[in-house]
């Protein structure tokens, strides 16, 4: 699987786009994860994982969506149709931010109930229900930031992108500062409001760039040249991606209400142990994302040689950058968690986790570069089913039987995860070498 040929990719091109995909999910990691720290609290740092598992099921729903344009944004531009390029952006726009208005709604009505659903601990609740309220309610404009990056990725205008999540970044920082120690502030409330400010200002930003670069009119208006056989496009695209990528964040949104039922210590250890395993895979994602892009240009133009050589040079490189990271956070894991928290059980626990996550990460980094390959071919409808049978079938249940009827805790609900990533990973190697992908189109005219 693993063979690959320099000649038929421009890895050069894969990596210069690959970089600021990196430094920008890392800029996108720090501030999911620096209310945790800044708020210097276990309790109100796990309340806003709690609240932070329900967002981030629904910001990754969202984020599917804007990738379903960026396939197909990628695909007309292999195939040189500038027209119907034009009513993608348009389209899923507004489909994202209609989608996104409607959730935050709901959220900012249901945040208690929803949070009950998953059993959090009745000490952390109104922290949890007042951070899920206020950024919750602005939902819609993570939707904005995501759909206008997506455009920009697109036409590889990486730096971009990158420089509004750095900008994003400083902001929230600032923020946080000012409302903790400024105005004296305190708990998940304090670092909510800077969330959402920053983010206002980056979507403001976005639409500045996107404005300047690509010239784009989304103006409401012209939906009105929009056809609807590219929305069902989007549609055949981002809802089985989105199904698969939900079936994922609810799994881990019930076998985090399992591990909340073993004790508070061990649903601190996975609000640790979450943020740094993110670390591992950062790079994957990064690269992957880049993939997407030259391999959506790759099948417009049916270079099919190329889009098969760059997806196995690709899940190469995960396995080793993903391999390698979650070792050295192994290694290290006692002074990085001492960095965190002063509770040496958390930081026992913490250790026993990140060896365990070594053997996750390698079955994640292949399944990660694997969904976004099939799903740019246009077999999208393949890792959802995986997904909602191994994720289930697998990681939850394997979680509650391991960490509930076992006794043996997080311990075995990590195990668990990591068997439901390796056999995912090794279906995916096979579907991927079968090479039916080749055979599918989502640029044909007659469609």
């Amino acid at each position: 699987m693993f063979s690959f040929h320099k000649k038929t990719i421009d890895i050069r091109l894969l990596l210069r786009l690959t970089l600021p995909i990196f430094l920008e999910l890392l800029l996108q990691l720090l501030v999911g994860n620096v209310d945790k720290v800044m708020v210097g609290d276990d309790y109100s740092a796990t309340a806003i994982n709690q609240a932070n598992s329900i967002l981030d099921m629904l910001t990754v729903s969202l984020s599917v969506l804007s990738a379903a344009s960026l396939i197909l944004i990628s695909q007309y531009k292999g195939a040189q149709n500038r027209q119907k390029e034009r009513q993608i952006y348009v389209l899923s726009f507004y489909f994202n931010l209609a989608v996104s208005l409607g959730i935050g709604i709901l959220l900012s009505v249901l945040a208690r109930p929803v949070l009950s659903a998953i059993h959090v601990q009745p000490e952390i609740m109104d922290e949890a229900v007042i951070y899920l309220r206020v950024t919750g309610g602005g939902l819609f404009l993570q939707a904005i930031m995501l759909s206008l990056s997506a455009f920009l990725r697109s036409n590889t205008y990486m730096k971009q992108c990158l420089l509004v999540a750095f900008l994003f970044n400083v902001i929230n920082i600032s923020g946080n500062a000012l409302f903790l120690w400024g105005f004296g502030m305190k708990g998940a409330i304090a670092v909510a409001i800077p969330s959402v400010l920053s983010r206002l200002i980056g979507a403001l930003i976005l639409f500045y760039e996107v404005k300047k670069y690509l010239r784009l009119d989304l103006s409401a208006h012209r939906l009105r040249h929009c056809r609807r056989e590219e929305l069902i496009k989007i549609l055949k695209i981002g809802l089985p991606s989105c199904g698969e990528s939900i079936s994922y964040s609810f799994s881990q949104i019930v076998i985090l209400a399992i591990i909340n039922t073993f004790s508070t210590m061990e649903a601190v250890v996975k609000t640790y142990a979450t943020m740094l395993a993110m670390c591992s895979y950062l790079f994957t994602s990064a690269v992957s994302q880049a993939m997407q892009i030259l391999l959506g240009r790759a099948l417009g133009a049916k270079r099919y040689e190329e889009a098969e050589e760059l997806v196995r040079w690709v899940t190469a490189v995960s396995c080793l950058a993903s391999a390698g990271m979650s070792m050295t956070i192994a290694l290290f894991s006692d002074a990085i968690f001492g960095l965190l928290t002063d509770n040496a059980d958390v930081i026992r626990l913490c250790r026993t986790v990140m060896l365990i996550d070594v053997a996750l990460e390698l079955g994640r980094a292949v399944n990660i570069v694997m969904v976004r390959a099939l799903q740019t071919c246009g077999d999208v409808l393949f890792p959802t089913l995986l997904a909602i049978i191994f994720c289930w079938s697998v990681a939850v249940c394997g979680s509650w039987f391991l960490g509930s009827v076992l006794g043996l805790g997080i311990i075995g609900v990590w195990a668990a995860m990591t068997a439901d990533e390796l056999c995912r990973a090794g279906i995916f190697i096979l579907r991927f070498r079968r090479g039916n992908w080749k055979n599918l189109s989502l640029v044909d005219e007659k469609n």
